[in-house]
């Protein structure tokens, strides 16, 4: 999903729909009488929300507005707007990450509710907006935007995100991580939006993709370049996306593409040879120390080296 980057905001703003929706969903009955009033609620709302500026973001499923701090709504492309009455969505996978609001806590009709996943006026999507078309203007907004605000992210924000990989692996499920603005820094976290996928694949959320989102691409369209200028901040990336992967033992690639993409972010942080040296290394340590603190400090020692 390409993220707005003038996220409105709506200064502590709660609307009656959504104090009448939390207030339904906390109650724990189910009631039809009580759907039919969240129904007209939002109706009454959705047209003059469906604006421009209050746009938040869009994608290849459709387009999400906000309704205030707290929620917004998604009407996919090609939507009728049909307002059927509400229904209350349960997505236990959903409801057990960390990082992720995607989920969708209702539906009326084919228009979906989710949370408002965005609580500072700073929101920033990773990769670089639609509206840089020039290798210039990518690398001077990817440099001074985008890898300023991301390689100083704390490291708990990447375990965090490495965490619901390792959920959605056992889950058989994925992330969309060929769109790097699914990701955004919000304060010092990261959030995670777009929609949840089914994958026969087990081990596809791994550090390839972690490396995919946050050091290769662009955008969805487009892989980075190499530019030495950036190489500082792509190793501090780098070096936290490999502590997360190991605090949460993700699997390091699978398939050719997964090895590619390993190797690409070796090339675009400055380092001779392929990814397979530090996967060695890596492999080893997980293989021979089973006590996590004592690895992770290895690792940490090991990566230190690598400049």
């Amino acid at each position: 999903m390409q993220i707005s980057n003038n996220i409105p905001s709506f200064c502590g703003y709660k609307s009656e729909f959504s104090r009448k929706l939390e207030q339904y969903i906390s109650s724990g009955i189910r009631n039809e009488n009580k759907e039919q009033e969240l129904t007209d609620s939002f109706s009454k709302i959705m047209i003059d929300k469906m604006s421009n500026d209050n746009e938040i973001g869009k994608g290849v499923h459709g387009v999400v507005y906000g309704i205030d701090d707290d929620y917004v709504f998604k009407v996919p492309k090609h939507s009728f707007k049909t307002l059927d009455k509400l229904k209350l969505v349960a997505d236990g996978i959903a409801q057990s990450l960390k990082t992720y609001y995607g989920n969708v806590l209702a539906k009326i009709g084919d228009v979906e509710i989710m949370k408002n996943a965005f609580r500072t006026k700073d929101a920033l999507p990773a990769g670089v907006p639609a509206k840089f078309v020039s290798d210039a203007e990518k690398k001077s907004y990817y440099n001074n935007v985008y890898l300023k605000r991301f390689s100083e992210l704390p490291q708990e924000a990447f375990d965090k995100i490495a965490g619901d990989f390792k959920t959605l692996n056992f889950a058989g499920k994925e992330f969309d991580t060929i769109n790097p603005s699914n990701f955004a820094a919000d304060g010092n976290e990261i959030k995670i939006v777009d929609e949840i996928t089914e994958t026969e694949a087990f081990g596809s959320n791994n550090l390839a993709k972690l490396f995919r989102v946050f050091i290769n691409s662009f955008d969805d369209q487009n892989f980075a370049l190499f530019d030495k200028s950036a190489v500082e901040g792509r190793r501090k990336l780098f070096k936290k996306l490999i502590m997360a992967a190991e605090r949460s033992e993700l699997p390091y690639g699978r398939g050719y593409d997964d090895r590619w993409q390993l190797d690409m972010a070796m090339e675009l942080c400055g380092y001779d040879g392929d990814f397979k040296k530090i996967q060695d290394v890596l492999s080893q340590y997980r293989n021979t120390c089973f006590d996590m603190d004592e690895r992770i400090q290895k690792v940490s020692e090991f990566l230190s080296q690598l400049d």
